[in-house]
């Protein structure tokens, strides 16, 4: 494993999962939180789970289940209150110029979304790329702020008091550099690979989605780039021949490892 920082058990660990379309991140994501638990010097962890795309997941839905009565201008508040916190939420945000901002808000009620039953990987592709114009960093920052917020929502809570843990937020779809540098600069950051050959993501695209991807969403950077994330990783697990049991047993021993070891 390619750790060389010390654990830190005041900060929370966060785990960034990284890999390319159907290499197991979410799913091993929903195994660990809220169900499972490492053995550290203390006890047991607290888990919680958030993802880049949780944003453009939102704006989907809103595309897609604000119906009715005046359904353009609920759409249009709806998705300008979640770009404005994904934005930074206030003045000391980096939010656009309102110009470009209301802009950004059209554009995305306008982008073409894949229909129901589809996943909308085209549709966050490209809103994605439209947010990213304005600010490279935009979703590397807000995961981290989201993460920060979190920890210190269950390190306040009663339970966390009366038996205190370590707390560790998975961030399960890493696919740009930047987002990886982001969770690495993290005083207990680490970014874990999922690898896997085309031929194995490809077999399970068809069992969980029922088709490929398209040569266009293939290319996208947001694929391409998974590379630059590998190389800097901090541990890299081939997934090809693990069943999801097996892949989340493996990240949860590079955890174990990093928390014991550092210490």
């Amino acid at each position: 494993m390619n750790v060389e920082k010390k654990y830190h058990p005041e900060y929370p660990i966060i785990i960034g999962l990284a890999g390319k379309a159907a290499s197991g991140k979410t799913s091993v994501a929903e195994q660990i939180v809220p169900k499972a638990r490492i053995s550290n010097p203390d006890g047991h962890m607290i888990w919680d789970h958030i993802f880049f795309t949780l944003p453009l997941y939102e704006i989907a839905g809103i595309k897609k289940t604000t119906l009715g009565y005046r359904q353009k201008d609920r759409q249009l508040f709806s998705i300008h209150e979640v770009l404005f916190d994904l934005f930074g939420g206030n003045a000391l945000g980096n939010i656009p110029d309102y110009k470009h901002f209301t802009d950004l808000v059209e554009q995305l009620h306008h982008l073409e979304i894949e229909p129901e039953g589809v996943k909308p990987r085209s549709f966050l592709q490209k809103a994605g790329d439209l947010c990213r114009l304005y600010d490279p960093e935009v979703f590397a920052k807000w995961v981290i702020y989201k993460s920060a917020k979190m920890y210190r929502t269950i390190i306040s809570s009663d339970n966390f008091e009366d038996n205190p843990k370590h707390v560790g937020i998975i961030i399960s779809d890493v696919r740009f550099k930047n987002e990886a540098d982001k969770i690495l600069g993290q005083p207990n950051g680490m970014v874990i690979y999922f690898d896997a050959s085309d031929e194995t993501r490809n077999e399970r695209m068809i069992k969980r989605d029922g088709r490929l991807m398209t040569v266009e969403q293939s290319s996208h950077r947001s694929e391409k780039e998974c590379d630059l994330v590998k190389a800097i990783s901090s541990a890299i697990i081939v997934t090809d021949n693990l069943s999801i049991d097996e892949q989340v047993n493996k990240t949860l021993e590079l955890i174990n490892e990093f928390v014991n070891i550092y210490a």
